[in-house]
């Protein structure tokens, strides 16, 4: 690690940010809604532990859905909490998620610290922990954070590893073996882990070759890598097997869930750019344009400052890439940009944002918190110091006004490159998991008993179609409020605002959830609309249908 002048006070405070963090998850976890693939994940949680109270017999897990092909590490670590947890079983998966996001912060901060001291570690936990997009995903993204959180913890002990090469310390390779397997029992594309490890590996190995070691002892070397990391992939297989019970079913199954992703059977449309565009055909510019647009601005500017950097130390010094800071540092560069280069190469199937690629954050993070470290060694005199602390105070004050101002919604966050949120309306998808129908629901539910318009005790209930996932809204619903599957005979539709949902002729739009001036979810009154279409049908008589047209219609403001 580093040596650093710089007083114990980072490291204080990067604890005191981690506690704050921790405090602002305890007090707002409830406020999440549910996102839309959660009613699935729940069931699978339940369904994997029924696997395991049936003595390994029941395989019913195995056949739900396609959820086999994913690793069941939260799923299961959720339901199980979720029988002790005094919450209810959301809330539960909200919290416990957001404590792996934690985790993620957690090895930012080390890693960081490890490759360029004390501030820079702080200055890498702040970017991550102020960063909108990764806070808001680590309450209701139960893949993508924790499996983000896992290629961090990877790739720290990555990194570790150069410091002690040509050998492995035991507790190195215990603990790569544990982060590694439970990464992989959340998602199989953890394999990367391994492809970030080789690379650092690999460096050092070129290392040798460039410093006139024969190859023969080079090559005796790398066989005895191998052969020390064999306890650790024991380690790992035994972990993802726990979390994964399907790879243990056949030696296969894991290779078929890798190749299974590598063309995930998707083929709808995503917004991009203002245009409907089927995932299957997605541009190369895809992922980089959207890691653009929604990651705060401080970030971008200290990864454009860090590659200006890199280019220039490497050209005045080019050994500077063997050093084992040099070679460290570009194993995160290589974790940040392989993956984006990846997609941008290959075009996989994507949808949804770029919550795929949101392990990508962490190790950006790190490479902009050192550049931003190396300005701040490099101004020279206390005004220019002053003035960088100034401008680091402010961009972390506006991303963390973007926190409170879009709770609990942060993570349909863009730039000021988008336009922000209203800017990104209509262009760029925003609420695509339908968290914000929660609170379009409460709002409704709310809005119909002030007016007294609620049924009362006896009374047929109102139903309510919802366009976006059902149980996203449902869950909210008091007794007087159903379901139907059918728009023509509903009285109130709930709905996200997408491409997809769509205001029924002579419907009134009721109220609007938004958040920086976007529109999120909206809640429209079908009553007016399903009473003029009664009248239309029925021959006129003397007096109303009382029971056609008993409420008046709605219109609350956003």
């Amino acid at each position: 690690m580093k040596e650093s002048s710089t007083p114990r006070w980072c490291d204080a405070l990067a604890w005191l940010v981690l506690a704050g963090v921790l405090l602002a998850v305890l007090l707002t976890f409830r406020d999440y809604g549910v996102a839309w693939d959660e009613q699935g994940e729940t069931i699978d949680g339940a369904l994997l532990l029924k696997y395991y109270a049936s003595g390994l017999r029941d395989h019913s897990a195995f056949e739900f859905v396609n959820f086999r092909y994913y690793g069941g590490g939260f799923e299961l670590s959720a339901a199980a909490l979720a029988r002790i947890s005094p919450f209810g079983e959301y809330e539960t998966r909200h919290l416990w998620s957001a404590l792996l996001g934690l985790c993620g912060l957690a090895a930012t901060w080390r890693l960081g610290r490890r490759l360029g001291g004390e501030r820079a570690g702080l200055m890498a936990l702040v970017l991550l922990a102020l960063n909108v997009s990764w806070y808001g995903h680590s309450f209701i993204n139960a893949r993508d954070v924790p499996f983000g959180a896992g290629m961090m913890c990877c790739l720290l002990l990555s990194v570790r590893m150069l410091e002690e090469l040509p050998v492995i310390r035991w507790r190195t390779r215990a603990l790569f073996g544990l982060a590694f397997g439970l990464t992989v029992g959340v998602r199989i594309g953890g394999v990367l882990a391994l492809v970030f490890l080789a690379f650092a590996i690999g460096l050092w190995l070129s290392d040798r070759l460039r410093t006139g070691t024969a190859g023969r002892a080079v090559a005796m070397d790398a066989a005895r890598i191998a052969v020390a990391l064999l306890p650790a992939f024991a380690i790992a297989y035994l972990v993802m097997i726990v979390c994964w019970p399907w790879a243990a079913q056949s030696p296969l199954n894991p290779l078929a869930a890798l190749t299974m992703f590598s063309r995930f059977p998707f083929d709808g449309q995503v917004l991009f750019q203002g245009r409907l565009i089927p995932a299957t055909s997605l541009p190369s510019s895809y992922l980089p344009v959207l890691l653009l647009l929604t990651q705060p601005e401080i970030l971008l500017i200290g990864l454009v400052g860090g590659a200006l950097l890199a280019a220039l130390t490497l050209s005045e010094r080019p050994r500077a890439l063997f050093t084992v800071q040099g070679m460290q540092i570009a194993t995160v560069a290589f974790a940040a940009l392989f993956p984006i280069v990846y997609f941008v190469a290959r075009r996989p199937v994507a949808y949804n944002g770029m919550r795929h690629f949101l392990f990508v954050v962490p190790p950006l993070s790190v490479l902009a918190a050192l550049a931003l470290d190396r300005a701040w060694q490099g101004a020279s005199t206390p005004l220019l110091r002053g003035a960088f602390a100034f401008g680091l105070v402010l961009a972390g004050a506006a991303q963390l006004r973007s926190l409170v101002q879009l709770h609990p919604e942060q993570y349909v966050y863009f730039n000021a490159l988008a336009g922000g949120e209203r800017g990104a309306q209509g262009r760029y998808e925003l609420d695509y998991w339908g968290t914000s129908l929660a609170e379009a629901t409460r709002r409704m539910t709310r809005t119909l008993q002030q007016a007294g318009q609620a049924p009362r005790s006896g009374q047929a209930p109102y139903k309510v179609y919802v366009c976006g996932n059902v149980w996203s809204a449902a869950l909210f619903f008091p007794s007087w409020l159903t379901p139907t599957e059918r728009s023509d005979e509903a009285d109130f539709l709930v709905g996200i605002q997408s491409f997809y949902c769509k205001d029924p002729p002579g419907s009134r739009r009721m109220l609007e959830i938004a958040r920086g001036g976007a529109t999120l979810s909206f809640v429209d009154d079908l009553r007016g609309r399903r009473s003029a279409v009664a009248q239309r049908s029925q021959p006129k008589r003397d007096e109303p249908n009382a029971t056609s047209s008993n409420h008046s219609v709605l219109v609350a403001s956003p």
